[in-house]
């Protein structure tokens, strides 16, 4: 068991991680490299998520099987099960143990009995990091049974390192993406059977997967978490996930009626609007509500006047937010805010 020094230099140095200007993926590992050496783990997994829509973006891992993939995304949107990512997410409480979530009784878990199998693993330890009343990432550690249960300290060295976690998180977000990598010029297309596997794809499908980068999976969680949220709904699930190029893309996922497979899923991948890009970049840069207010309305293109009138406030006080979202978000004038929301 750890000691209190340890825990608190654990928090300090993660902390120390979170404040340097790093790539996601780069600043995951680097977390989770940390992490583990206090709490050890026989493997993990630790998503981005979209704040929006409380579905993955991007994922790290280590020691994970690919089959587990499609197991999970069953067990997070389509099964009745404890400490799911989405209520984490929205709870005052952001880390927790399967075993104490289940009272004691981990076999009363759909995902202890299908998904831990299949990693090998007995224990798990889920956190959010939450900032603002928005998640931007999650993580689950996992032991074999070897190993004893995560314990109460280890819970509380995740819900300390909520905050900064999500901050960095978020921070990253805004990063500008790598435009060595433009990905296919058309939508991807993928369709997939009720138990989630890949039956066709077209071309551009095969591209977009390898843009979201190499993985053992037959499918990247992020589109298999999407598609899992779509099965079945009257209305098609979205998502926004993120390439290994830093490049925002939309998918949907729709059940299909008829023809040879009627039970098949429809999966769609191509960039995301810009609009939706500026909605997670809002949040990102962490605006107010009311700088978000008057950024929309200088996306919009009215001046500063017509802001004020239609907010309700003088034409200084919009001056004084617009400097707050310049500092905020690393712009010297409107033109250059408008371009870097819009991605232009």
């Amino acid at each position: 068991m750890s000691s209190p020094m340890a825990r608190r230099e654990t928090v300090r140095d993660i902390e120390a991680i979170c404040r340097l200007d790093l790539d996601s993926r780069i600043l995951r590992r680097r977390i989770a490299d940390r992490l583990t050496r206090l709490i050890p783990a026989d493997s993990y997994c630790f998503s981005t998520i979209d704040p929006m829509t409380l579905l993955t973006a991007d994922q790290v891992s280590a020691g994970l099987v690919p089959e587990a993939a499609a197991a999970a995304a069953h067990n997070e949107y389509l099964v009745d099960d404890v400490l799911k990512f989405a209520a984490l997410a929205r709870s005052e409480v952001s880390a927790g143990t399967l075993g104490a979530a289940t009272g004691g009784d981990p076999e009363s878990s759909h995902r202890y009995r299908t998904v831990l199998p299949m990693i090998d693993a007995r224990h798990e330890l889920r956190a959010g990091f939450v900032v603002d009343g928005r998640c931007w990432g999650v993580v689950a550690l996992f032991r074999g049974g070897r190993r004893p249960d995560f314990t109460p300290a280890d819970v509380g060295v995740l819900r300390r390192l909520s905050a900064p976690v999500g901050v960095a998180l978020r921070r990253a977000a805004h990063r500008a993406p790598d435009d060595t990598a433009a990905g296919p010029s058309e939508a991807g297309v993928l369709l997939l059977d009720q138990d989630l596997r890949l039956f066709s794809e077209n071309l551009a499908a095969k591209l977009w997967r390898d843009e979201l980068g190499p993985s053992q999976a037959e499918l990247p969680s992020a589109i298999l978490e999407v598609a899992a949220r779509g099965r079945g709904a009257e209305l098609p699930a979205y998502g926004r996930i993120r390439s290994r190029s830093g490049r925002w893309l939309s998918v949907q996922a729709s059940p299909l009626s008829g023809g040879p497979h009627p039970a098949a899923i429809a999966v769609t991948v191509h960039p995301a609007p810009a609009a939706d890009v500026a909605e997670i970049l809002l949040l990102a840069y962490g605006l107010t509500p009311r700088e978000r207010d008057v950024l929309a309305r200088v996306v919009a293109g009215l001046p500063s006047r017509t802001i004020a009138v239609e907010l309700h406030i003088t034409a200084a006080t919009v001056q004084d937010h617009l400097k707050s979202v310049f500092a905020k978000t690393g712009v010297r004038s409107r033109s250059e805010l408008v371009a870097t929301v819009l991605g232009l």
